[in-house]
């Protein structure tokens, strides 16, 4: 799906800054052998997938089935685009779920789909920021006009803030009593996260962000020491 995903943009990737260099972009890879690639790569992963459980399967037909669309149609749809994005990483949480047969928990699900919908729409301002550094007009291949800088910052911190009081709300339920020996530690997990996101959202409005977030995220010493220290005390608190 990646490589179909390149093949769709191939265009835009070449005009862009850094995706310029992705290796469909700037010719390492024949576009010959990536079209190849796809039917082989998508036999070979269902191949795989039949060997792990029925919901895995199903799960990885629909991420397919929704990451194309998203490259044909909705990635150029304003919001359904990010609210896409968000459920395809949401997705591989569901996805690791049925794999082990372990149904997630609606906390876990609600709380994925807003951290993700924060980081895509991040990846979305990052994108107007880089176009108004550069003078660049309203893009064709976004539903996204220049002039939304401020609101598409404003709902990236919003849907970040409904990650952290859905977090809040979990450490605040009942069923957290029954599966922790000391649920109180959690609450401390929640200022690390909001710090994280708050931190995410200065470095792109500064123009310091990389084009995917979650690319950034796993490079990035202090976000991986977040994750770390927020692991901790959820471990902790077990």
């Amino acid at each position: 799906v990646y490589v179909l995903n390149d093949l769709v943009d191939l265009q835009d990737d070449r005009g862009h800054r850094s995706k310029c260099r992705r290796p469909l972009a700037c010719g390492e890879i024949p576009l010959s052998h990536a079209l190849m690639a796809i039917p082989v790569l998508l036999l070979l992963s269902f191949m795989v997938a039949l060997t792990i459980t029925p919901a895995f399967i199903l799960v990885l037909a629909g991420y397919f089935a929704l990451t194309t669309a998203y490259s044909f149609v909705l990635k150029r749809k304003m919001i359904l685009d990010v609210v896409t994005l968000a459920a395809l990483y949401t997705a591989r949480v569901v996805g690791g779920s049925a794999a082990i047969s372990v149904w997630p928990s609606p906390w876990l699900l609600a709380f994925m789909m807003s951290w993700f919908l924060s980081l895509a729409l991040v990846k979305r301002y990052t994108e107007l920021i880089s176009r108004r550094a550069a003078n660049l007009p309203d893009s064709k291949s976004r539903d996204y006009k220049n002039g939304d800088i401020g609101m598409v910052g404003a709902l990236a911190a919003g849907a970040g803030m409904n990650a952290l009081t859905l977090y809040a709300l979990y450490a605040a339920s009942d069923s957290v009593q029954d599966l922790y020996t000391r649920p109180g530690i959690l609450w401390l997990a929640g200022p690390i996260l909001a710090c994280w996101i708050a931190r995410i959202l200065l470095l792109a409005h500064r123009g310091l962000m990389h084009d995917d977030p979650v690319v950034f995220a796993i490079k990035d010493k202090v976000s991986l020491a977040t994750l770390g220290v927020a692991s901790a005390f959820v471990v902790a608190a077990l």
